[in-house]
């Protein structure tokens, strides 16, 4: 079984399991008390031109392992926050990055959290995660286009549209950057590493980034790790970029942001 496989099996029995124990007419109740939801525009890049930065955070990862211990995802966030980032990523999912929706609702109550939109990365496969995503304090939800069919994406699409937030839409072929565009997608995420395989090709985000017209946000996923490659991405007019291991693996998190923008010194 290929990793992806697993993991998306993995998160079946997880949801079933969550809504069991707290059923989606409770999430619906819940949602009332959530916080409110900030934007995160899909176009332009900032002011300058320069992609904005989102600044992702996990404890480890498949590819990996242990990426970070102790981890503390607030800590981080505020690091993240004086390093400059546009908006903080939170991985939620447990088995394999070490994560929880406790990390999240943690990081949205913190000082950084109440500055910056949120997303929740994890596989999403069912409505009742976009609701508890609402309820958690995301602003932006992962969709990944590989696990999902075309019904699946149109529906979560439209769920997330409904309860206000964005949805970040992940490809990594043509097909799938067809069938973001084909839902609907208004941000759409070009991921450089192969979800089965685990490799990095930068190469494929500069191709893909042609297909997406003007007017949907692109944004450049793993891989990312120093000032050139955040100006490659930006010449090739991706509108954000999403960065977590190069800067989690600094013992200055904050500061390999800054090397990464080019800002420091």
């Amino acid at each position: 079984m290929r990793l992806l496989e697993h993991i998306v099996m993995e998160k079946r029995h997880e949801v079933a399991a969550a809504s069991r124990q707290r059923p989606l007419p409770v999430l619906e109740k819940e949602i009332f008390q959530a916080p409110s939801v900030r934007t995160f525009p899909p176009n332009p890049p900032l002011p300058d031109g320069r992609p904005r930065i989102i600044a992702e955070m996990k404890r480890k990862s498949p590819s990996r392992g242990l990426i970070r211990d102790p981890y503390d995802p607030v800590g981080l966030a505020e690091s993240y926050r004086k390093g400059g980032a546009s908006a903080l990523s939170v991985l939620t999912d447990a088995p394999f990055f070490g994560g929880s929706l406790e990390d999240l609702s943690r990081v949205r109550r913190s000082p950084a959290g109440e500055t910056l939109p949120i997303l929740r990365k994890d596989f999403i496969i069912d409505p009742y995660q976009v609701w508890e995503s609402r309820c958690a304090g995301a602003d932006i939800v992962l969709l990944i286009v590989r696990i999902l069919t075309r019904e699946e994406l149109r529906d979560l699409l439209s769920l997330i549209r409904d309860l206000r937030m964005t949805a970040l839409v992940e490809t990594h072929t043509e097909d799938e950057v067809s069938r973001a565009l084909d839902a609907g997608a208004e941000l759409v995420g070009i991921n450089h590493r192969d979800l089965d395989t685990l490799t990095i090709d930068l190469d494929r985000g500069e191709k893909l980034a042609c297909m997406i017209p003007a007017g949907v946000g692109k944004v450049a996923e793993s891989g990312l790790r120093t000032n050139a490659d955040y100006r490659r991405m930006g010449e090739a007019g991706f509108s954000a970029v999403l960065v977590g291991e190069g800067f989690l693996s600094s013992p200055d998190p904050s500061r390999a942001l800054e090397e990464f923008r080019g800002t420091l010194g």
